[in-house]
């Protein structure tokens, strides 16, 4: 498996459709995953700390689930059949560990709502509910210890995995910005043909219409239209 961070959520203005493009951590390889709208908006809602008046579903998941004593570990995205993505929302309870079957973008709402740590110079950990949140205490900690490698990481992880990356995930070259898939060799890519793209028919529309040149380079929290 390989963990993954929300690179950005977009928009096609060719159908109105949301994706959510998750990116390989310290990689340059993306996942674009269908998501509803609901869902797309329950995703950014948390990602770019808006406060909202009522819970909403999401919330209300984790509510429950913090209220019977579990927590969430980790989130996978676990399958890809007949152009759907499947994942698994990994519970800790009473010492036991919990798999239950989810759609990724109920997954991944779920995930970004479990919060963000820190470590300290000192190797504690703290928590914390927003990202927001997480980089002022960074930002207080070098004020006061100088600079120092200080990492913000979810609570809740995700990963995909590597059967899922092997069928749909897309390998961006440096030089060029345009997709690639592993060649045989690891050290080797080629471009993507016509009919590779065709064949990632769950989001082969989207690709064909977004410009993927920036990639990478913005926010993770980001909102695009392309």
């Amino acid at each position: 498996m390989m963990e993954m961070v929300i690179d950005s959520i977009r928009v096609s203005l060719m159908n109105y459709h949301r994706v959510v493009i998750l990116r390989a951590r310290g990689a340059n390889r993306y996942l674009p995953i269908w998501i509803g709208p609901n869902e797309a908006d329950a995703i950014a809602v948390k990602l770019q700390d808006v406060s909202v008046p009522r819970p909403l579903t999401h919330d209300l998941l984790g509510s429950v689930i913090s209220s019977l004593g579990a927590t969430v570990q980790q989130i996978v995205v676990s399958d890809l059949s007949n152009d759907t993505f499947f994942a698994k929302i990994v519970l800790q309870v009473n010492g036991s560990t919990l798999e239950v079957d989810s759609r990724p973008s109920d997954a991944i709402a779920l995930a970004v709502r479990q919060g963000y740590y820190v470590l300290d110079p000192e190797g504690s950990r703290h928590v914390f509910e927003a990202m927001g949140e997480a980089q002022g205490y960074v930002e207080q900690l070098k004020k006061t210890h100088g600079e120092f490698d200080a990492e913000i990481r979810p609570v809740a992880p995700i990963f995909a995995d590597d059967s899922v990356l092997d069928k749909a995930g897309v390998e961006m070259d440096e030089e060029t910005g345009k997709p690639v898939v592993p060649g045989t060799d690891k050290n080797e890519a080629r471009p993507l043909r016509d009919e590779e793209l065709k064949s990632l028919s769950a989001f082969s529309d989207f690709i064909e219409n977004l410009d993927l040149d920036d990639l990478g380079g913005g926010k993770s929290k980001r909102m695009s239209s392309d």
